[in-house]
């Protein structure tokens, strides 16, 4: 899985960047299909923000973190990708063929 992460107007310390990278990583374990993780990192006027995109060939599956520390955006938006990969597998899942009715 490629990693990409970003900061706009913010610097990206050695141990944020290995604190994102493992919760990246943790997303891995659901899904094993996750081609590339794209997060960006920004301040708002009041809170930090985390931005994530992840690609699953062709479907993006993206979320918005928000805190009031950047650990805390970041802890978000993976429980919100997680949420979202969670009910993407669950639709796979769903979609399963179904066996041809008797006497057809």
């Amino acid at each position: 899985m490629n990693f990409t992460l970003t900061g706009r107007h913010i610097e990206i310390t050695p141990y944020l960047k290995s604190h994102v990278a493992e919760k990246v990583k943790k997303l891995d374990r659901y899904h094993e299909h996750i081609i590339e993780a794209e997060i960006v990192m920004s301040k708002d006027s009041i809170n930090d923000v985390a931005e994530g995109k992840i690609h699953l060939g062709h479907t993006v599956l993206t979320a918005k973190g928000l805190g009031n520390d950047m650990y805390v955006a970041v802890n978000d938006l993976v429980d919100k990708l997680l949420a979202q990969l969670q009910r993407h597998e669950g639709k796979l899942r769903g979609r399963k063929r179904q066996p041809p009715a008797a006497g057809e």
